[in-house]
């Protein structure tokens, strides 16, 4: 009898070790907002010394990427791969071509070719959630997309993809778009919006798929991730076109990541959007959350106070069923807080 017991308790033993071995481990990356000339900033960030970060989320806007129509110069992720590799730490690319700032991202040629029908649209954060309420309001809060919904500006985006693909796929981590949101359109009194006469929010969500599908074929080595936030025209859980829900299953038919911006815990905001969604995406596959300016800000509606790490860490963890997050370094909550919890 003591020997079957045992035998039981060492294969309980065995099969509780498998488990904690084949367990995914959640990995924290540094995200760095933007490139310092030579990738100065990065090279004194002091946080990728620290062993608690796998490496660095960077974003690379198509701009930088693309100076001229396809002519690629891609020497800045080049030396970013060498410098990380040099301390056994990965590099995850952020593609930027939306900006929330006066500057754009994308290619001059794209507004100056008439084929490219001005290549981006003007938008404004002036509403968006995760704004700091100290900060005045001024023409910083207004930003540039490009027109993803017009076919020459998608075809464009794609070659950079592909070619982005060929160059560095299982050489890095992974690669996100930029966030799904998009603020434009004029509020009208009774809620609704008028947007430009040449959006159209369902063309705008189709550009998105088609573009994940392109990401989706570039990297197959590498985690290849959609950010899901926000989508024009449509407010769930009451007023539900299908968006958010058709793009969570096609990203899980491509086997995909998921990620976005903005983890903030319980945010009422967020949790019919897109948090639900996360929650119920599969666990065999990838999904990240970034941790960004102003979040640790936000109060937790659980907990009425300031959210804290810990509660990012445990809604992270344990609702969403993260994989990775990354950390920008907002100041003084990355020293006197993320560094002191992880």
């Amino acid at each position: 009898m003591l020997s079957r017991l045992f035998s039981f308790a060492l294969v309980l033993s065995v099969m509780s070790s498998a488990a904690l071995a084949a367990a995914p481990t959640l990995q924290h990356f540094i995200y760095i907002n933007h490139r310092e000339a030579d990738g100065a900033n990065i090279k004194a960030d002091k946080g990728l010394l620290d062993p608690r970060f796998s490496g660095a989320q960077i974003v690379y806007t198509w701009r930088d990427l693309e100076p001229r129509k396809d002519h690629y110069d891609f020497s800045a992720i080049k030396a970013d791969i060498a410098y990380l590799n040099s301390m056994n730490k990965k590099l995850w690319i952020q593609l930027q071509e939306k900006s929330f700032t006066p500057r754009v991202n994308v290619p001059d040629y794209l507004r100056q070719d008439p084929v490219f029908k001005g290549g981006v649209v003007k938008q404004s954060m002036l509403s968006a959630p995760e704004r700091d309420p100290n900060k005045p309001v001024t023409d910083d809060e207004y930003g540039w997309s490009a027109k993803m919904w017009e076919p020459s500006v998608r075809e464009s985006y794609q070659k950079l993809i592909q070619q982005l693909g060929r160059e560095f796929d299982g050489k890095i981590a992974g690669i996100n778009f930029s966030e799904s949101s998009i603020d434009i359109g004029t509020e009208n009194a009774d809620g609704s919006t008028t947007f430009p006469k040449d959006f159209s929010p369902k063309a705008y969500v189709d550009a998105i798929g088609d573009n994940m599908r392109v990401l989706a074929g570039a990297f197959k080595q590498s985690t290849a991730m959609v950010y899901l936030n926000f989508l024009p025209d449509e407010w769930l859980p009451g007023d539900d076109k299908g968006y958010m829900r058709g793009l969570f299953a096609l990203a899980q038919s491509l086997k995909m990541g998921v990620g976005g911006p903005d983890l903030m815990p319980y945010r009422k905001s967020h949790m019919a959007q897109s948090y639900g969604f996360f929650k119920d995406y599969p666990n065999s596959l990838v999904k990240g959350m970034a941790v960004q300016d102003g979040n640790l800000r936000q109060i937790n509606p659980k907990t009425g106070k300031k959210n804290t790490v810990g509660d990012i860490l445990d809604f992270g963890q344990n609702y969403l069923g993260l994989d990775y997050i990354f950390w920008v370094e907002d100041e003084p909550y990355f020293t006197d807080e993320v560094l002191k919890t992880l």
